[in-house]
């Protein structure tokens, strides 16, 4: 099985989570393929089964949260191709992630209610519960 995992980063904390998350895919036998957004083709989206995608909260402190407007950018093209119960969203934040879930959907085309997996991390490092859903994701896929 093949997974992308791509992200946006700033200042380098969703990096080093998409980083954990890559090699914890491939300590598992996935292939993996690890990109920033900006450096991913788009057309490569086709050989993958797994799409895990994500960046950092943005917006107000408490309310507003949403994917950086350069994710979103870059993501659209991708949309639509990997099944949402294929597809992982990630996200790193300070106080809340609020919404952007949701937000995240919306720009994939995922309706609100379909099951997608989603990862949320402070530190950028991924948990025991983390590895769980990451287990869950890939079972979801031999299971068909």
């Amino acid at each position: 099985m093949k997974a992308i995992v791509l992200y946006y980063s700033h200042k380098g904390k969703t990096a080093r989570f998409a980083r954990e998350i890559a090699m914890y895919l491939w300590s598992k036998g996935l292939h993996v393929s690890l990109s920033s957004l900006s450096d991913f083709e788009p057309a490569r989206i086709k050989e993958t089964d797994f799409l895990i995608t994500g960046c950092w909260t943005c917006g107000w402190f408490v309310v507003g949260q949403h994917p950086h407007k350069t994710w979103c950018e870059l993501s659209k093209p991708l949309s639509g191709i990997v099944p949402p119960e294929q597809t992982l969203f990630f996200t790193t934040y300070k106080i809340r992630t609020g919404s952007m879930f949701n937000r995240m959907k919306k720009v994939m085309q995922i309706p609100a209610k379909a099951q997608s997996f989603e990862l949320r991390s402070r530190t950028g490092m991924l948990t025991a519960d983390d590895k769980l859903i990451l287990d869950a994701l890939i079972y979801s896929k031999t299971n068909q």
